[in-house]
């Protein structure tokens, strides 16, 4: 057993991601062949199903990427779930408190460091490997937080000190519509949060994330993430990379 992910956030390296779903084992194939570090499989903004899910699980597994699966918030069963199925972390909407940190870290560990209950399906290779599985995906599973709230940010500190939250994912779009200025990503407000959270990600000495929302296409906005310290980038998708190409067309064809 491995996991890509952490093993780059453990080295001190930046560790790109994307994001899918349209729900297709092939295009989630397609992107761990095309060199992304970790894919998440959005449950939280997507029809997504768990059968659908553990497709696209499988057609990870044939990859060097890190599956991932993001639900709209702490749900222990869901989390118990698609970790039995094969996903190597769960990344959990809103964590605004330190208590939702707990949670989420807790139900991602067997005790004695958590409280997730045993019965891996497809983890364990159907029981083939039960014995390596339960001792080993403790250290490899990843807990991630997405910090889109003011509550969050003032809670920051506290967030990051829980153990079993390895790193976290700031999402622009959330955050900025918290703290009153919606898509403004230059404004001061947003800039001041977004540099609290990094700092207090330093003075935790966990790794910091980020979720791009500028175009991944231009080289500068990538070296402006991982200039500043990030190490969870989280680029793109299916959806906002076909939205994009579509757009590309529309405009060609205007200039026929």
């Amino acid at each position: 057993m491995q996991s890509r992910f952490k093993e780059l956030l453990d080295a001190g390296r930046a560790a790109f991601g994307t994001q899918l779903r349209f729900g297709s084992p092939g295009v989630a194939e397609l992107f761990g062949h095309a060199g992304f570090d970790w894919i998440i499989l959005d449950a939280e903004h997507a029809p997504q199903t768990p059968v659908g899910i553990q497709s696209q699980l499988q057609a990870i597994g044939n990859t060097p990427a890190t599956p991932i699966v993001r639900l709209p918030k702490v749900d222990e069963e869901q989390i118990r779930l698609y970790l039995d199925m094969g996903a190597m972390g769960i990344l959990a909407a809103f964590i605004n408190t330190a208590e939702d940190a707990e949670l989420g870290a807790r139900a991602c560990r067997y005790p004695p460091l958590g409280n997730r209950g045993w019965g891996p399906h497809r983890a364990a290779q159907y029981g083939l490997q039960a014995r390596e599985y339960t001792e080993q995906i403790n250290d490899l599973v990843v807990f991630m937080g997405l910090i889109e709230t003011k509550e969050a940010v003032e809670n920051i500190d506290a967030i990051l000190a829980v153990e079993g939250m390895d790193t976290h994912i700031l999402g622009p779009v959330d955050l900025s519509i918290s703290l009153g200025v919606p898509f403004d990503f230059q404004n001061s407000t947003f800039q001041d949060a977004e540099q609290q959270v990094r700092d207090a990600a330093r003075r935790a000495g966990k790794p910091a994330g980020i979720g791009v929302y500028d175009s991944p296409f231009e080289l500068n906005t990538l070296k402006r993430v991982t200039e500043a310290g990030y190490q969870a980038i989280l680029v793109g998708g299916d959806e906002l990379f076909l939205t994009h190409s579509c757009q590309q067309i529309k405009k060609i064809r205007t200039e026929l």
